[in-house]
């Protein structure tokens, strides 16, 4: 009964964190080169994580989300490493151009998982 108990309570222990928001990968269709503008990207995906002016006058809009999900299993002392599962973490960030008069050149991303 009592191991009934911890493996309950471990598994209420399991835990997920994100931060950022997910940029909709339907949403960036909406985005035309040479006529949507930096305001119309702010629209539709909220305010950056960054903004980035560079020496040529593009301006890039970084967007990124993480998260991390743990299985509370795998804090138990001893026995943990063996019955939990491996904390999980994933990142993406969206990256999105625009020319020197602020209209959209290009979007890219990169993910890790």
């Amino acid at each position: 009964m009592k191991k009934l108990v911890v493996v309950l309570l471990a598994s209420a222990l399991s835990a997920c964190a994100t931060q950022g928001a997910k940029v909709d990968p339907d949403k960036l269709g909406q985005l035309k080169p040479g006529i949507s503008t930096i305001s119309d990207a702010k629209a539709l995906f909220g305010e950056p994580e960054s903004s980035s002016r560079h020496q040529d006058g593009t301006t890039t809009l970084t967007y990124g989300f993480s998260s991390t999900t743990t299985d509370g299993k795998s804090l138990i002392p001893i026995v943990g490493g063996f019955i939990g599962k491996p904390t999980k973490s994933s990142i993406d960030y969206t990256m999105l151009t625009f020319d020197k008069s602020d209209h959209f050149l290009k979007w890219s991303d990169y993910q890790r998982n």
